[in-house]
């Protein structure tokens, strides 16, 4: 992974009916037995930089949690690092988190968390510069939250399909996309460089395949390099994220938007409705 996706991150994410807890008033409770925390990195990046990751924790105080960490593009389901934590109080701060207590030096994924007792976190991937530093923020997420694949035939089904808008063509910006699996299945399916109207933009058709290990995530890079667009200036491009047929597993998308002039990065929320399909019943 090009620890440069670590600078702004998008989740994109289809509701199931297993979407967290449903609260009184309707809202939805973020704390689960499972949750996922994408694009965690501890190494070099782009342009000199060196990445940590910190880790806030909320629970139950006295629960056990078990942090599990997935590499990129792993060849296995099985972690490359686990660690069990006690919460000796409700939330509980664990600075450069892959370092300890995963015992981790240089390492890219996910960390998927697993409480005895419901929890929620918070992790923060960032990269010192001079006296400040610069990153990221962004909730875990409950794995019941990702896209659910069927086992059939899904690929020209709009439900099993996620869309990413907001983005910035070349030169201005790059693009990164990174899709995860979020589940304990290997998942398949591949990613698609689109025009605001659905079909392929100038400069040809940019179809990326994908398969993936248990809780493991790939990262694409730049994108949108050589695609313009037929509307506008371009910004009205879009990704879109199929399951493959025959995939049963779960699947969230990333993404980050990096200005070329600044490096600076910002975050894009995608829309949770599915090609006029709405959301999954």
């Amino acid at each position: 992974m090009r620890a440069v996706i670590l600078g702004s991150i998008l989740t994109l994410f289809v509701l199931t009916p297993a979407f967290g807890q449903m609260t009184g008033s309707g809202g939805v409770n973020m704390m689960s037995g499972e949750i996922l925390a994408p694009a965690a990195g501890r190494g070099e990046g782009a342009g000199g930089s060196f990445w940590r990751t910190d880790l806030w924790l909320k629970g139950t105080a006295g629960s056990t949690v078990t942090l599990e960490f997935h590499a990129n593009d792993s060849a296995s389901d099985s972690p490359t690092a686990t660690a069990p934590v006690v919460l000796t109080s409700a939330v509980m701060f664990f600075p450069d988190v892959l370092n300890s207590p995963l015992g981790l030096e240089h390492a890219f994924g996910n960390i998927v968390i697993r409480g005895t007792q419901p929890v929620s976190a918070t992790i923060r991937a960032y990269t010192p510069s001079g006296n400040g530093a610069y990153g990221s923020a962004f909730m875990a997420m409950p794995t019941s939250m990702a896209m659910r694949g069927t086992g059939g035939p899904m690929h020209d089904d709009a439900r099993y399909q996620l869309y990413v808008t907001g983005l910035q063509p070349e030169p201005r910006a790059r693009v990164n996309a990174m899709v995860t699996n979020a589940g304990a299945v290997p998942i398949t399916g591949t990613l698609e460089v689109i025009d605001a109207d659905g079909q392929p933009p100038v400069g040809g058709t940019a179809s990326l395949p994908f398969s993936l290990r248990a809780y493991s995530s790939h990262q694409f890079g730049d994108v949108l390099a050589g695609m313009t667009s037929r509307y506008g200036d371009g910004s009205s491009m879009q990704l879109r994220v199929r399951l493959g047929d025959g995939s049963n597993g779960m699947m969230m998308v990333l993404a980050s938007v990096i200005d070329n002039a600044t490096n600076d990065t910002y975050t894009v929320m995608g829309s949770m409705m599915n090609g006029g399909a709405g959301l999954i019943p």
